[in-house]
């Protein structure tokens, strides 16, 4: 339970609906466990329902959470440890969602390994809205075969049916996992795993990241085939719903895997970023640059850099320069854009303008422009002035040269222990503040950097 309290801490979150927050999380746990540990033992214990929270998809519309309270999400948190202690030995090796050890990219490149070997058909499955159509009575059915704790069974139990409070009304769930709590991905990898070992009793191979599901066959009437008999197993067997409609059998470059697409180059097979997965960070990026947001430059930047290191990070498994410099070159007309609006009135942008080393006459032109912003931060008077050299000592961090890194780490694999992996990013921030002192050293010209 220590360990369990531990990871709650450092998850951070928000409360549930006690309204108890992580500063009073620990009088909280002082004063009433004692108390909530004898009702488990006795199994009094009720959970209390979860606080609804809304939140944009990818793909449009939005995605139900459900936030425990601090409390239910400790005890879900030691529940999750246990659970996942006796059956992770005992899961697939193709599953790779909310696993220790395992992650996207080992999803990612399993998958690049099957469709260079001649598994170029993908059958793609979609679960139609999966974490809240999970069937109670199914999923508990395969936890009784493993867990004899008939309390702990039934403490899984309300919790799955412990309810979701709107509008201060609490509604009971009658199917579902509510995402949000720490509990429900180890019950999905539970669940889906029986779909996990009737693939592999087939010789199918495939690649699963908890409900994203992907089989790779040799041929498009194996893939029909496998698509409708796989359909079938899974509403009969597991009672889910398949998505008719996003299902599908594709190849390689018409497929997406996690924010992955892929290449079919000179015989080779690859991932790359996919398209939406552009245009989502293209989101973040405008929501971080916007004009209409009053904040500082300096935490801009901040947030500008986390977001590149975690994007860079993520989709790294691809050669993607080219991508990566029209990445930049854009994040940079929207970093102009917020000088540009940051200096308001005419006469500062004249001031501004000179004092970056623009002539006076060509800065009274500009500065008194009547063009619009977007407009206006292409021209090369901004470029020149607010080049890539200003921008990088002001604190941004290129996309393109955290793809400098590459050769560092390419040929690590990805399941490597924790100390390597904490090694590998402690030499990529010396490797990057030695490479950004160097070129802010330089006596760069404004100007001589048009991009």
């Amino acid at each position: 339970m220590r360990r369990a309290y531990e990871q709650v801490i450092l998850n951070k979150g928000s409360g549930g609906v006690d309204g108890i927050e992580l500063p009073a999380f620990k009088a909280q746990v002082e004063q009433e466990w004692p108390l909530v540990r004898q009702k488990i033992q006795e199994g009094r214990y009720e959970p209390k329902p979860v606080r609804r929270v809304a939140i944009p998809k990818p793909g449009g519309g939005l995605r139900m959470l459900g936030i425990p309270t601090l409390m239910d999400r400790m005890i879900q948190q030691a529940i999750g440890q246990v659970l996942m202690e006796e059956y992770d030995s005992t899961f697939s090796k193709s599953s790779y969602g909310f696993r220790p050890g395992r992650n996207a990219h080992q999803a990612i490149l399993q998958a690049k390994q099957y469709m260079n070997q001649g598994y170029n058909h993908v059958v793609d499955i979609d679960l139609e809205k999966f974490f809240d159509r999970v069937n109670h009575d199914c999923l508990l059915n395969l936890l009784s075969q493993r867990i004899k704790d008939k309390p702990v069974l039934k403490l899984i139990q309300r919790y799955l049916r412990s309810g979701v409070m709107e509008g201060g009304m609490a509604t009971v769930n009658r199917e579902g996992t509510p995402q949000g709590g720490p509990l429900s991905p180890v019950l999905s990898n539970i669940l889906l795993d029986k779909l996990d070992k009737e693939l592999e009793s087939r010789g199918h191979r495939f690649v699963r990241y908890a409900d994203d599901l992907q089989v790779y066959v040799k041929s498009e009437r194996s893939a029909t085939r496998v698509l409708a008999s796989v359909s079938c197993y899974i509403e009969k067997e597991l009672k889910l719903v398949v998505n008719r409609t996003k299902s599908k059998v594709t190849r390689p470059w018409g497929s997406k895997l996690l924010g992955y697409s892929f290449y079919h180059r000179k015989g080779e097979i690859g991932p790359k970023i996919a398209d939406n997965s552009i245009e989502k960070y293209k989101t973040k990026v405008r929501e971080i640059t916007s004009r209409s947001r009053p904040v500082a430059m300096y935490k801009r930047y901040d947030e500008l850099r986390s977001l590149n290191r975690g994007w860079y990070n993520y989709f790294k498994l691809t050669e993607a320069r080219d991508i990566l410099g029209r990445l930049d070159s854009w994040v940079r007309s929207r970093l102009r854009l917020c000088y540009w609006k940051q200096w308001k009135n005419p006469r500062t942008r004249v001031q501004e303008l000179v004092r970056l080393g623009t002539p006076e006459g060509r800065a009274y032109q500009w500065g008194n422009t009547r063009k619009g912003y977007w407009r206006t931060c292409h021209s090369p008077i901004l470029k020149r002035a607010l080049n890539s050299a200003f921008l990088k000592r002001e604190g941004y961090l290129p996309l393109k040269e955290l793809g400098t890194f590459k050769m560092f780490y390419s040929n690590v694999p990805p399941y490597t222990e924790p100390y390597v992996r904490w090694l590998e990013g402690t030499v990529q921030e010396i490797i990057l503040h030695l490479l950004l002192n160097y070129s802010t050293s330089r006596n760069v010209l404004p100007g001589s950097e048009l991009i």
